[in-house]
Formats: C-alpha cells, structure tokens, sequence
C-alpha cells in the first residue's frame, strides 16, 4: 500500500549525479555546499564523467565505479540522460533517487512524455524510492541532511513540523518565513510530478516519525485517494494534526492543478466531505497554514465550541466581531458570577463583555490585563480564549512573559495571543512567544480562524472515526418491485401512489388515491422527469388524469414512456437527499434543498458515509437555506428530525447495497410540518451494470 520512503530521508549515503559548477543552474554546487556546511552526515561523492576533481573532491565517472552501493541519488543532469543513470544506478545498488531534471511530460507542450513514461516503467519495475522528477528536493533535520539547492534554508530550527509540498518553490518561501515566526521542523519534501513516491507515501512516513508532530502541506491534486485516507486516519488515531492548503477549489485552480502536476484535481466539496471525516485542517492560504501550526503546538485542545477574546480598543472588537460572524464562530456567554468579578476588578466605565475592550488603562499593566484574561478563561462557559498582546518595547518595565505564563498556567484550555495586523517578526518576538508558550497569531480574521480550526479538531476527535461496513443488502431491496417499500421501511416513507401502464388505468388508480395526484411518466430513457416535461402536478378528477397521460403520450412519445406514477400531492418543504460512489473516496452522502433548483444554487453539504444523526443535523445547518427548516416568513417549522433520520437510513441502505448501486437519491423528498414525517416523492436509484 505504501512505498518505502526511508532510503529517501534517512540515507546512510549520498551522491550528487551531474555535479558541475553551471549545472542545474548551480544546484549541484549548492548542494553540495549544504551538505558541506553539515559537515558531511553521510558519505558523500560526486558523480560526472568529464570531471575528475570537483571543490576539492574526487569525481566518479558512474555508480559502478563508487566505493560502496549507494542509498540516495541527487540527480541533476539533462532528462534525456536521467532514464539510463537511474537504470546504472539500479544495477549498482541504488535503493532511492531526487530527480530535479524536467521535462518529462509535464506542462501544456507535454515534453519528454515519451520518457516519462519510460521513467515510470522503471521506476514500477525496480522499487526504487523516487522523489520527482521536477522537484526541487527536500531535507532531513534530524539527520541534519539539507537537500533543498538554496542557502536560505541552511540554518532552519528543528521542531515538531513536518511538510508535503506539491510547489518546491512555494516550499522554500514557507519553511523560511514559518522559521521567522518561531517554528521547527522535521522533514519536507517537494513531491514533483510523484512518479514514485506520491503525497500519501510522505503523509504516512510523517505520521510513523518520532520526531514529527505536526504535518502541513501544500497539494494540488491526490494520485492514491485510499491510500491518503489511511494515512490520514493513522494521523487521527496518532493524534497529529494534519493542516493542508489545497489548490484546485476553483475552476480555474483546477485547471492549473492538471497541467502543472499532470494529475486531475478531485472534486472540492468531496475533498472537504473527506477532510471532515479524519480530521484534516484546511486553510485558505499559506500564510494561514504557519498560524494554524502555531496554534497546535501549544499542544491543548477546548471540550467545545465557545470562543472568548479579550481585546485592548473598542476597533479591535469591532474586527472581531465581523470575524466571528464571517466565520460562523460562537461567543462564549459569561455567567452571572463571572460578570461581578471582572466588574469589580475593571476600571470605572470598562464594559465587561465577550468580546471586550478593556480599555488603554489595563493594556499598559501588563499583569492585570492577564490577571483579567485569566478570570474569562475560569469562565465554564468558555472553551478557548484570544488575547489582544504584544511583544515588550524598549521602555517596558515589564520585558519578560511571566504575566503571559501565568495566564496559560491558570487554564487547561488553549490559549492564544494575538496582533490586529500582521508584523515583522524579530528573534525578540520569538523568544517572548517561546518564553510564554503560547502563539502570537497575526491578525484578527486569521486568529479567529485559528480558533475554530482547533474547535473543529477537538470536535472530530470526539465523533471518532466510523468504520464502512461490509454491502450486506440483498439484490431484491433494489429491485423495481421492492426499492420503494425497502426505503418506507426505514422511513423513507413513499406518499401513496400505484404504477400503471395506459391513461384509463391511471384515472382509475387516482380516483382510488384520493384527489388532487402528480402524474410522472416512468422510462428508462429519461432520468429527470421534471426536465423533459414528464411530471403534471395538481391534478383534481379522473378525467384530468386522463387527459394528462394522453397529452404526455404524444409529447413525448409512446414507446419512450414505460409506464405512469400516479401519486398522491404533497405539499412541504423539498429537499434533496442522495449517496453517491465517488470513484476515489467511496460512497458520499449529499444533503441540499431539492427539486429542479438543486444543481443552480448548489446549496449542498456532503459527508463521507456512514453517517450519523448528529452528521445529519450538522449537515443541514450547514446550508444556506437552512433557516426554511425551521419556519420562515409565516410558514410553521418542518420535521427535522424526521429529514435527519431519513439521511441516515438512505446512507445505510446505499452502504448495505451498494454492490448493485452506483448511486440513489430521492429529489423531492418533501418536509412535511414539524411531528408530521417526511415523504419520499421521487426515488432514483442508479444500478451497477
């Protein structure tokens, strides 16, 4: 399931194949250099059969005339030389390879495709470990191996972090400005066009390392889907936070995940239905992922949602306010008890409140603007606490975090600093932020965006991972005959309706329903009924229902029709339910509100199957249009209960019978009043070939 990536990070020998002064742009002499500054961790040669002494070393001419087999290749030759030094390499021992050459097939022009595929064979073939081609390296502090071609990178603070990045260029830029705000790290590697290796075999040797507590990534697209999802669920089970920026949310981000990776980009809305399940952080920028790695390595986790910030100008409040609302957060609601104790210790005319200002008076004394911090993190009602702080200037009495400390040390909740904008970050800043053991996020939105990734974390830790059961249903649940009644079974209940063939007989079945029906046409030929012109509504006697069916016989032709459902009218809310098979996550249950607007608003929330009524609940108060649930503009409140549980027993049934279905949904399912049910009204199942 997963390639061996060891021989890639922890080599016990390297050479720099193409080692030139010019080569690579110089990379090789970087390289080289970095190596060097180490002190050399691992033997190291030099590979170039028309030198015989570079900077000082000696030159081989090829991989058989090296003094031992070597672990990892550092590969830095034109493409069309890097197929026949991997092979030469395999048959001396190589066990791992970086190939920084392009042109392999990448981009719009598809270059050297020919190659890469050649390249791909043998990569298959041999078992070799292949980061790339088109990377631009990786590195290994606990090994002290740097094998990123720049200097910027030379001197990074080893820690807790460890980074997948699709972008080797964006990867060098991260990792230097993320060690500016006070992070270490482990291992990165840029994947390159994964010929070998992919972000899946990375994700799962960062999860097995002892020295890797946090993973973050840059990724545009996910070759192996299971294989990522098991890794990420070993990062669940290993409690180590996984923070990705994902390109491809947007069309036009799609489009530049497929040429610039040579992969397709999955479906967003399923990426994230996969995110939700194992707990995988995403943020909106590479700016955010550094914040959000902070925040984590505090190490704390709240038991709820309920957030409280403690500001120093009533502007400061304002901005978090708008943060909290665009983002959907909850404040906190301080108690009675709570209230009376900040009163008392505030300065005359500082409101109390959740957020607060509390005033310029309190933001010069350092201690009793924390000693207040601490009386709204005491709070029960309060889960996670922001402070408005700042790093000491020159003239402070105060220069040390000891009022920062004991705030943090007065709680087990997590607890943050925070600045209104974002600031140039100084070894000072550093040293306060490490000397008080708690992050200084930089900015208002990205602060409370902080928060609630740790909320949403927590909150995935307490669901739990459930585990897909095995496809237990009988073939004859999903039969014509039986579907209907199977889902009524489980309250997926059907409005009270009879399949005929010819116009009489549905004036007859009508008149035995109870007037007023829907009229729909069924036919193998045509899925959506409504589109086509196939459904009548509100039709009130026998002879309506009759003329009806004739009319629809000659619009849209006898031998399309197979025969007519004749229903009763209900009348409610609609909504859409359905479970899909996505061909790379497996099956996915979406929620949205239904008929024939469903695919223009897209108003849908997804989730990975099975799921829970709790997963239900959450899944419709996720939607925009969830407020016509509970009653809008005059009309009574519909049967929520009764949507959420007809959500997991449609998730079930399409899980227990999903070796004959691709895919079911039920679009109207009408919502009936609050304690009258729901109806199933329209039932379309997609069978398996």
């Amino acid at each position: 399931m997963f390639r061996n990536v060891d021989p890639l990070l922890k080599p016990k020998s390297i050479a720099i194949v193409g080692a030139s002064e010019t080569g690579g742009d110089g990379w090789s002499r970087v390289l080289f250099n970095n190596l060097k500054e180490s002190g050399f961790p691992v033997p190291t040669y030099l590979i170039n059969p028309r030198r015989e002494e570079l900077w000082g070393e000696k030159v081989y001419p090829n991989f058989a005339s090296l003094p031992e087999a070597i672990d990892h290749a550092l590969v830095i030759v034109p493409a069309r030389f890097v197929n026949e030094m991997i092979r030469e390499g395999i048959d001396n021992g190589l066990k791992a390879a970086t190939i920084f050459s392009a042109s392999f097939g990448e981009g719009r022009k598809n270059i050297g495709q020919g190659r890469g595929e050649e390249l791909k064979e043998i990569i298959e073939d041999s078992g070799i470990s292949v980061c790339g081609p088109n990377c631009m390296g990786l590195f290994c502090l606990p090994q002290d191996i740097q094998l990123y071609p720049t200097t910027r990178l030379r001197n990074l603070p080893k820690g807790e972090v460890g980074g997948i990045f699709h972008s080797g260029g964006t990867l060098g830029y991260w990792f230097a400005q993320a060690a500016e705000r006070g992070l270490g790290f482990s291992y990165a590697m840029s994947c390159g066009n994964e010929f070998g290796l992919d972000s899946a075999d990375y994700l799962n040797f960062l999860v097995n390392d002892p020295d890797t507590e946090i993973i973050v990534g840059m990724i545009e697209s996910v070759r192996r889907p299971k294989e990522f999802m098991e890794a990420a669920r070993r990062a669940f089970e290993k409690q180590k936070p996984v923070i990705l920026m994902k390109l491809g949310s947007s069309e036009l981000g799609k489009e530049q995940a497929k040429t610039h990776t040579g992969a397709v980009a999955v479906d967003d809305d399923v990426f994230n239905a996969m995110c939700h399940r194992y707990g995988i952080t995403r943020c909106k920028s590479i700016d955010e992922m550094v914040d959000f790695a902070l925040s984590f390595r505090q190490k704390r986790l709240p038991r709820g949602n309920k957030l409280a910030i403690v500001t120093t100008s009533g502007g400061a409040v304002g901005l978090t306010l708008e943060a909290v609302g665009d983002e959907g957060g909850e404040l906190a609601q301080l108690s009675t008890e709570s209230f009376k104790r900040m009163d008392d210790f505030v300065p005359e005319g500082v409101d109390v409140h959740n957020p607060m200002d509390a005033g310029s008076t309190l933001a010069a004394k350092v201690p009793d603007f924390c000693e207040l911090c601490e009386m709204f993190a005491a709070d029960d009602d309060v889960d996670i606490i922001a402070v408005q702080g700042r790093v000491p200037l020159a003239d402070d009495e105060v220069k040390t975090p000891e009022s920062y400390i004991k705030l943090k040390n007065s709680t087990d909740k997590p607890v943050f600093a925070f600045t209104r904008m974002s600031q140039n970050c100084d070894a000072a800043l550093r040293e306060f932020q490490d000397g008080a053991g708690m992050p200084f996020l930089f900015s208002v939105p990205t602060m409370v965006r902080s928060m609630l990734a740790l909320v949403n974390y927590s909150a995935a830790r307490r669901r739990g991972l459930p585990e897909l059961p095995d496809a237990s249903g009988t073939i004859s649940n999903v039969s014509d005959d039986r579907l209907v009644e199977a889902l009524s079974e489980r309250g997926l209940t059907a409005p009270h309706q009879s399949t005929v063939s010819s116009p009489e007989e549905a004036a007859a079945a009508a008149t035995q329903i109870g007037f007023p029906v829907v009229l729909k046409i069924i036919s193998k030929e045509i899925s959506h009924k409504t589109e086509a012109g196939g459904v009548v509504l509100d039709l009130r006697d026998a002879n309506a229902v009759q003329e009806a069916a004739i009319v629809l016989q000659n619009k849209i032709g006898e031998d399309s029709i197979d025969s007519f459902l004749v229903q009763e009218m209900v009348n409610g809310l609609e909504m859409l339910v359905g479970v899909r098979e996505d061909p790379d996550f497996g099956p996915i249950v979406v929620v949205g509100l239904g008929g024939v607007f469903v695919e223009l608003m897209k108003d849908v929330s997804l989730r990975l199957a099975p799921v829970n009524k709790a997963d239900a609940i959450e899944m419709l108060s996720e939607l925009r249009g969830a407020k016509a649930l509970e009653g809008f503009r005059g009309q009574a409140p519909r049967d929520i209960d009764a949507l959420a549980q007809s959500i997991v027993s449609l998730s079930d049934f399409f899980v227990e019978h999903r070796t004959w279905l691709s895919e079911i949904e039920v679009n109207p399912v009408i919502v009936l009043e609050e304690g009258k049910g729901i109806r199933a009204v329209d039932v379309r199942p997609v069978r398996r070939d």
